[in-house]
């Protein structure tokens, strides 16, 4: 003879808890994001020369926002125009002047590179490895929390 068997399924209130935490962590990741934007920013301001602090000031962020295929994505950029030759560095050349003949004569031997500062790619490398790892645990935790 047969039994019968009944069991009794928690898929509903699964999917239902699932549908919950992908809301969550979409505002966590979010979140995230811009902490690690903001902490990175606060880490390259000080890495930064200073001689008028324009390029200083310059540090802006962009907010995350969540993009239809499901990333989540933010910038950080400078309103310089120069900060990518002082992150990266740049060629020099000579210097030139024109003579009363209208020949070039060389002013000053400046020939060469100047090497990058790597503010904010030294700043991006530091958050990687401290603080980010540190944040995601973080979160990870309060969107099992949560949903």
């Amino acid at each position: 003879m047969a039994k019968d068997i009944s069991i009794v399924s928690n898929a509903e209130k699964v999917i239902e808890n699932f549908k919950r935490m992908t809301k969550v962590a979409e505002q966590e990741g979010i979140d995230f994001v811009n902490d690690s934007m903001n902490k990175i920013v606060a880490t390259a301001k000080p890495l930064t020369p200073v001689k008028s602090g324009d390029l200083r000031r310059g540090y802006r962020v962009r907010k995350a926002r969540l993009l239809s295929s499901g990333r989540i994505v933010g910038a950080i950029y400078n309103t310089e125009k120069y900060f990518k030759y002082v992150e990266e560095g740049h060629r020099t050349r000579k210097s030139r002047t024109i003579s009363k003949r209208g020949r070039y004569r060389l002013t000053r031997k400046t020939n060469g590179f100047v090497k990058g500062r790597f503010m904010l790619t030294r700043a991006t490398n530091l958050a990687h490895m401290s603080y980010i790892p540190r944040r995601f645990k973080q979160m990870a935790i309060r969107i099992v929390k949560k949903g």
